[in-house]
């Protein structure tokens, strides 16, 4: 928005203002700040205004607000957040930083450009996938940090969430009453209170394991920067503690929504992935839908706002088709979903991680994989050397059983928040594939195996390839898969499975198992053998 500055702030456009050389003044209008361009760096100060949410009508609130800006922010992006300047008036001359009377108080920040937001990045296709899953394991470790809500706090109760949730649907189509859209708005009001209704245990169970935390609390593209080489969330919402005292899953179901609204669901994907795989919190998944269509709304509520308020047309209409692409998100995620349940099968280096992962995007699924699992029960990260024998320690008989229990334990909290999952891992006895495959009518999944090969002096190579590499979770060598082919146990009809057999030398072989996988989950599966020996 262009600013309306009252006086004596309409001074703070002139470059004598500010302690560093500035060239020319920009000034950015919001609802509650006005934020000043000087071109190294940006100054925040917060509105004089009253509204439901905030009242910043003194110089007290609006110093608060902005101390809190800076703490809060200090945890996501320290590099961009650098001080709280006092703004003072000595006769008449205006200055940041000055020594005169304080008027009034800013947020310094370092200054980025507009064409390095998430949003536009991800619009002009400078964006992989992959820098998402960068970003959701960084996110996944700045959460595991943050400061958890104490059991006598109001913070994530299964009444106030319920309540919070209820009351955004209610403001938001009331919002949305001014572009026509109520009656949309209306047609999912039954399904939400149900899933709210259904998601009560969830909340309290994961509110007494520690999981609402104080985080960033309006999580989208918009709020989030490649800054210094790599992607950082900025603009926590400081001004309201229950929109930020929130369960971690709420934080990462904004911008799943988000990504997924824009139209990139394999970068909403990789950062779910990252996330996951580097938080371990897959129980999360059980209140993704929910809550990114709680956050859904909000944006669309926020954009239905904008549109009331703006005075140009363009802007209106702009305003008006994002309203309506967060209410499509919205329902999206509240339609009833039947998952998949993907079970990889084969031996050490026959490209079963590989596929997967690769599958994950496509599909999507999240991926849980073994290796990393296994490791994570014995409390190494998954790069670390466990340093165990065949057989031994992390690779004895006992913890392969527990690691099985924990992929099928992680793939229902998958399923049961009606999103598909691959569960990665050498699946070579019949015994640990009926154990995962019994998740299927259990949380009525659509079930199939992907069984992977390659010839033996490939899987060879690349296991070689792998321990000089250093870098994959994996620790078998030639030695185990030795054991596993000696131990492996072929895939026979009577087990019920459909199987895709993916021969990951083929160039084909991703797009083939994927069309595969696709045909198995319409009508009656049909069952095959994997076929074959196992070599």
């Amino acid at each position: 928005m262009s600013a309306h500055l009252p006086a004596p702030l309409d001074a703070l456009l002139q470059p004598a203002a500010y302690p560093h050389p500035v060239r020319d003044v920009q000034v950015v209008e919001t609802h509650i700040s006005w934020v000043f361009l000087t071109g190294e760096f940006a100054y925040k100060l917060k509105r004089p205004v009253c509204f439901p949410f905030v009242d910043l009508r003194s110089i007290e609130r609006r110093k608060l607000f902005c101390a809190e800006e800076l703490r809060l922010n200090s945890r996501f992006a320290p590099q961009l957040y650098v001080r709280l300047c006092p703004v003072t008036l000595e006769g008449d001359r205006l200055r940041i930083d000055g020594r005169g009377e304080v008027i009034d108080y800013a947020v310094c920040m370092r200054q980025f450009a507009a064409a390095d937001e998430l949003g536009t990045l991800l619009a002009n296709g400078q964006l992989a996938p992959a820098a998402l899953a960068g970003f959701g394991r960084e996110l996944a470790r700045l959460h595991a940090a943050l400061p958890r809500a104490d059991s006598g706090e109001r913070w994530g109760q299964p009444a106030g969430v319920r309540a919070l949730l209820l009351r955004n649907l209610a403001e938001c189509e009331q919002e949305a009453g001014r572009l026509g859209t109520a009656d949309t708005v209306r047609s999912l009001s039954r399904t939400y209170a149900a899933r709210i209704e259904a998601a009560g245990p969830c909340l309290a169970r994961r509110r007494a394991q520690g999981q609402v935390r104080e985080c960033h609390g309006d999580l989208h593209a918009g709020n989030i920067v490649r800054y210094d080489g790599r992607l950082q969330a900025f603009d926590c919402m400081e001004f309201e503690p229950a929109f930020r005292w929130i369960d971690v899953a709420e934080e990462i179901g904004c911008l799943y929504m988000d990504l997924r609204a824009r139209g990139f669901d394999a970068h909403a994907q990789s950062f779910v992935a990252g996330y996951l795989g580097e938080s371990g919190d897959y129980p999360a998944c059980r209140l993704l839908r929910l809550y990114g269509a709680h956050r859904a709304l909000v944006r669309a509520k926020v954009a239905a706002l904008r549109a009331a308020d703006a005075a140009d047309p363009r802007l209106r209409e702009a305003s008006r088709k994002e309203h309506c692409r967060y209410l499509d998100a919205a329902r999206e995620l509240l339609a009833v979903q039947r998952p998949r349940l993907i079970l990889m099968c084969g031996l050490s280096g026959s490209g079963k991680s590989w596929l997967a992962e690769r599958l994950a995007l496509e599909l999507p699924a999240v991926h849980l994989r073994s290796d990393v699992e296994r490791k994570r029960l014995g409390g190494l990260a998954a790069q670390q050397r466990s340093g165990a024998g065949v057989g031994e320690g992390l690779y004895s008989a006992a913890m392969t059983a527990a690691t099985y229990e924990r992929l099928r334990a992680c793939a229902a909290e998958v399923l049961g928040g009606e999103l598909s999952v691959i569960v990665d891992a050498t699946c070579q006895l019949r015994e640990q594939r009926e154990r995962l495959s019994s998740l299927g009518p259990a949380c009525d999944a659509r079930v199939c195996v992907v069984f992977c090969h390659a010839p033996a002096g490939v899987l060879a190579a690349r296991i070689a390839a792998r321990q000089r590499a250093g870098l994959d979770p994996s620790e078998a060598d030639r030695g185990v898969l030795a054991l596993q082919r000696a131990g492996f146990e072929p895939i026979d009809a009577s087990e019920g499975l459909t199987v895709i057999e993916a021969d990951t030398m083929r160039a084909d072989v991703i797009p083939r198992a994927l069309r595969q996988i696709l045909a198995a989950g319409r009508g009656a599966p049909a069952t095959t053998s994997a076929g074959g020996s196992v070599n």
